[in-house]
C-alpha cells in the first residue's frame, strides 16, 4: 500500500475510533450484549447450557439491528466532509477501508461481552465460543452493509427506513414468503431452490448452523435433501463463507456509493 493510501486508511481509522466514544448506537449494541451475556446467569437450568440459545436470540433479534445502525450511522457521520475528505490525494477505497477496520475492532470486542458472564460462572464451552464467533462475524456482515446503505441513502431519514426495511426483510421477510410458497408444486419439484433462498440469509443461516450444526439438534431420520444435507453437515463453513460475502458486498456497495455521491 503507498503512502497516501496508508495515511488515509490510518487516519480513518483513528478517526472511527475517536468519534465511537460518544456513539449512541455503539453504546446500545454494547449494552446489549453486555445485558445477553448476563441472562443465562438467571436461568433456572444449567447455564453453560442455556447460553448459546440466549446469544443466538440476542444476535436475531438485536444485535444484528445495532450493527446495521452503527454501520449506517458511520457513513453518514461525515456526509457534510466528503468533498474535503474526497478532494486529497488517497483512493476511497483506502479511507473506506480505514472506517471499516474502525468498526471492526469495536465490534469483534463486543461479542466477547456475549461470553465473559458466562465464562467468570464456569460455563464457557465450546459451542458458545462457536456462536460468539458467529455473532462477531455477523456484526460485521451487517455493520458493513449498513456502510454500504449509508452511502447510497444520503438523507439520514431514508438511510435508517433503508437499514429498518433490509433487516426485516432478513430477520422475518425471507421466511414468511417461503412459508407462503412452501406448498406450491413448483417447490415440491424444485425443493434445492426454496434451500438456496434459506442459504443466502445470514440471520437463517446462523439459525440452521446453531440448531442443526453446533447443537446437533437435527433429527436422526432427517431427509433433507443433497443441498440441504451438504448445508447442514457444512454450516460453519457455509457461514464463514456467506458472511464473508456479505460483507465484501457492503463494503462494495458503500465504494460506490461514496464515489456516486462526490461525482454527483
Amino acid at each position: 500500500m503507498t503512502g497516501p493510501s496508508a495515511a488515509a486508511l490510518s487516519a480513518a481509522f483513528w478517526r472511527e475510533l475517536a468519534a465511537n466514544r460518544l456513539n449512541r448506537f455503539l453504546h446500545v449494541h454494547l449494552s446489549l450484549a453486555l445485558a445477553a451475556g448476563l441472562l443465562p446467569l438467571f436461568t433456572a437450568t444449567d447455564a453453560a447450557e442455556a447460553a448459546p440459545w440466549w446469544v443466538l436470540h440476542a444476535v436475531l433479534y438485536c444485535l444484528s439491528l445495532s450493527a446495521l445502525l452503527l454501520g449506517l450511522n458511520s457513513a453518514h457521520g461525515e456526509s457534510d466532509e466528503f468533498p474535503l475528505l474526497f478532494a486529497q490525494p488517497a483512493p476511497r477505497g483506502a479511507w473506506l477501508m480505514g472506517k471499516a477496520a474502525g468498526l471492526a475492532t469495536l465490534l469483534v470486542p463486543a461479542a466477547l461481552l456475549l461470553i465473559v458472564p458466562a465464562a467468570m460462572a464456569g460455563g464457557l464451552t465450546t459451542r458458545l465460543l462457536a456462536v460468539a464467533a458467529a455473532a462477531a462475524g455477523l456484526s460485521l456482515a451487517l455493520a458493513a452493509v449498513g456502510l454500504g446503505l449509508g452511502f447510497w441513502a444520503r438523507d439520514r431519514v431514508r438511510g435508517l427506513l433503508a437499514a429498518l426495511g433490509v433487516w426485516f426483510v432478513l430477520l422475518f421477510g425471507t421466511d414468511l414468503l417461503l412459508l407462503a410458497v412452501a406448498g406450491a408444486p413448483w417447490v415440491h419439484r424444485n425443493p434445492g431452490l426454496w434451500v438456496a433462498a434459506l442459504m443466502l440469509n445470514p440471520l437463517d443461516a446462523l439459525r440452521v448452523t446453531v440448531l442443526f450444526g453446533i447443537e446437533q439438534a437435527a433429527p436422526a431420520g432427517l431427509d433433507a435433501g443433497d443441498l440441504a444435507g451438504w448445508w447442514i453437515a457444512n454450516g460453519g463453513l457455509w457461514l464463514v463463507l456467506l458472511l464473508a460475502s456479505w460483507t465484501s458486498a457492503g463494503l462494495a456497495a458503500g465504494l460506490a456509493g461514496a464515489r456516486r455521491s462526490l461525482d454527483a
